[in-house]
C-alpha cells in the first residue's frame, strides 16, 4: 500500500509540476496559457450565433414572389417566409431552384443569402480539328 500511495503522489506532483512549467512559459513568453474551454471565436466555416429570437433556415428556392419565398428544406418540409423592401438578398437575385440560406425572425426573412454554384473541377474538352 506504501508504494501505490508513493506512486500516486509521484504523479500529482509531475502534473502539478507540468501545469507550473505550462504556466511560467507562457508567462514569460506573453502568450496565453492553453485552455481547455471552447474557443469563444466560431471556427471558419462555422455560423456565427444569432441574436435571440432570429434563427435560420436552409433549402432550395421552391417558389418566389415580391412578397414571400418558399424554401425546401433538406429534410424535405418547406417554410414559407415574409420578404419586404427591408430584406436584404446577397449573392444576386432570387430565383426558383437556387440553393440559399435566410436568417428570419417569425417569419419575416430579415436577409437572403443566395449560394454560389461551385466551380466544375473538370477538365475543358477539346475536339481536335483536322
Amino acid at each position: 500500500m506504501t508504494s501505490l500511495t508513493r506512486t500516486i503522489g509521484a504523479l500529482v506532483l509531475t502534473a502539478a509540476a507540468a501545469l507550473s512549467v505550462t504556466a511560467c512559459s507562457a508567462a514569460a513568453t506573453g502568450s496565453p496559457a492553453p485552455s481547455t474551454s471552447a474557443s469563444a471565436t466560431p471556427s471558419k466555416g462555422k455560423a456565427k450565433p444569432l441574436p435571440a429570437g432570429e434563427s435560420r433556415v436552409a433549402g432550395t428556392v421552391a417558389t418566389v414572389s415580391a412578397s414571400q419565398l418558399t424554401v425546401t428544406k433538406k429534410d424535405g418540409s418547406t417554410e414559407t417566409l415574409t420578404t419586404d423592401p427591408a430584406t436584404k438578398i446577397e449573392g444576386g437575385p432570387l430565383q426558383q431552384g437556387q440553393r440559399v440560406t435566410a436568417v428570419v425572425k417569425g417569419d419575416q426573412a430579415l436577409t437572403v443569402r443566395v449560394a454560389q454554384p461551385h466551380a466544375s473541377s473538370a477538365a475543358p474538352t477539346t475536339t481536335p480539328t483536322s
